[in-house]
C-alpha cells in the first residue's frame, strides 16, 4: 500500500481513497465486515466530498468513537476474516489487534500511511505527547508477540540448520 503522501502526489482518485480507506479500516479492524461498516460510514459522512484527507480525518474519529464506545478492543469476531496462512502480514495483523485502540489507530497511520507525529495528532484529537507514548507502548507490545524472547529460535523445533 503506497503511502499517504505518496497517494496525495498521485492525487485523489476515488478508487484511491477507497482502497486506502479499506486497508486502513481493515488494519484497524481486523473484520472485512466491520471494515466495511466503517467506510461506508466515512462516505456517508462525506456527503459527496472525495478529499482524502477529510475521509481519514472522518474514519479516525468514527473508530476513534467506536472503540470507546464499545468494549475496548476489538475481537476478530468475523471468523470468514480470520487470517488463516500463518504468513508475517497476517502475523502482524493478529499483533496489531492485541493493541488497545487508540494504540493501534496511532500504529497504523505512523507505520502504514506514514504520517508524522503531527499529522496524527491533529488528525485524532490526541495530544502530540500522548501521541509519541501510544506510539512507544503500541511498538513495545509489537515486538513482544512477534519476536522471540532471548535464547529462542523463530524456526520450528524439527527445523535442521545447515
Amino acid at each position: 500500500m503506497p503511502k499517504l503522501g505518496e497517494t496525495f502526489k498521485q492525487g485523489d482518485s476515488p478508487k484511491q481513497i477507497v482502497n486506502l480507506l479499506y486497508n486502513t479500516g481493515y488494519r484497524l479492524t481486523g473484520s472485512h465486515k466491520e471494515t466495511e461498516e466503517l467506510v461506508k460510514g466515512v462516505f456517508d459522512a462525506l456527503n459527496g466530498n472525495s478529499n482524502l484527507n477529510t475521509a481519514l480525518n472522518n474514519m479516525c474519529l468514527m473508530y476513534m468513537n467506536k472503540t470507546t464506545s464499545g468494549s475496548g478492543k476489538n475481537s476478530l469476531k468475523d471468523k470468514s476474516s480470520t487470517p488463516t496462512k500463518g504468513n508475517s502480514t497476517n502475523k502482524i495483523q493478529e499483533a496489531l489487534l492485541t493493541l488497545q485502540p487508540a494504540e493501534r489507530l496511532v500504529l497504523v497511520l505512523r507505520e502504514i500511511l506514514g504520517l508524522s507525529y503531527s499529522e496524527i495528532a491533529e488528525m485524532t484529537g490526541i495530544e502530540k505527547m500522548a501521541v509519541t507514548r501510544l506510539l512507544n507502548t503500541g511498538r513495545w507490545a509489537l515486538r513482544k508477540h512477534l519476536v522471540p524472547p532471548p535464547g529462542k529460535s523463530r524456526l520450528p523445533k524439527n527445523t535442521v540448520v545447515k
